[in-house]
């Protein structure tokens, strides 16, 4: 199938289909490259140097993916319109699995649970930028739609209450972790695991360094395993708060 292409950025491209439905192409354009920005800034890097990517519409699924196609990096939407939450919510989602830079296969071994958690967050935390950014926006179209922002977020921190409830207790992962380990999708549990460490994520966006270090999710037999690892590769801006995390997850 022949596409033509918008460019959005430099490293980031979006491959027209109908079946995106009539939507405003600058805002979407603008929405995609805050994603970018956002992390840029928390990963203390250039604006648009992660590896380039093409979002194109999802035929194959319901939901959203990150795939490789060749060489190349293909992030699926299943989005249409000017829906502009949900354009932010499974782009941010799926830019952080890209950013990851896993094997990009549909197997959940190892840690992918916490990666898909991770990304989860993801999604919450550039709602939540884009709320504040747009809240402050001369331009009256931004400013009016900003509170949908907020309201999507507060929605998915609220979406799953007695999860969230379970990840106050000591050791909550030690009772899902059969759970999470199987071969299935849990995303009500990603949900609950990612509200829970969001205010850290706040408080100090150089946390997001951290994803830059967790590589194949597979690979990991333990969640101890990982966080020994991404202690060894933290610097100052946010070592502390990695074991702040550690500690939430791993008392």
């Amino acid at each position: 199938m022949q596409y033509s292409v918008i460019e959005v950025s430099p490293n980031i491209r979006l491959a027209t289909d109908e079946a995106f439905g009539d939507f405003n192409v600058y805002i979407v354009k603008e929405t995609l490259c805050y994603v970018d920005m956002t992390f840029s800034d928390a990963l203390q890097i250039p604006c648009s140097s992660i590896d380039k990517c093409t979002v194109r519409y999802n035929y194959f699924k319901d939901n959203p993916m990150c795939s490789n196609l060749g060489n190349d990096r293909i992030i699926y939407l299943h989005t249409r319109g000017d829906f502009w939450c949900q354009w932010i919510y499974q782009f941010a989602h799926e830019y952080c699995h890209h950013i990851i830079n896993g094997t990009m296969t549909s197997e959940l071994s190892g840690l992918m649970w916490f990666e898909e958690s991770v990304c989860e967050l993801a999604s919450m935390y550039n709602l939540n930028s884009l709320f504040r950014i747009w809240s402050q926006y001369p331009q009256s179209v931004q400013r009016h739609y900003a509170p949908s922002f907020q309201d999507y977020l507060n929605d998915l921190l609220a979406k799953n209450p007695e999860l969230y409830a379970s990840t106050l207790h000591p050791k909550f992962l030690q009772s899902w972790d059969s759970l999470l380990r199987g071969n299935v999708y849990h995303r009500d549990h990603y949900n609950a695991i990612a509200a829970r460490m969001f205010p850290l994520f706040l408080e100090n966006p150089y946390l997001w360094k951290m994803i830059l270090h967790i590589g194949d999710s597979r690979q990991w037999n333990s969640l101890e395993e990982l966080f020994a690892h991404l202690e060894r590769n933290a610097d100052d801006s946010y070592s502390d708060s990695l074991i702040q995390l550690k500690n939430l997850l791993i008392p």
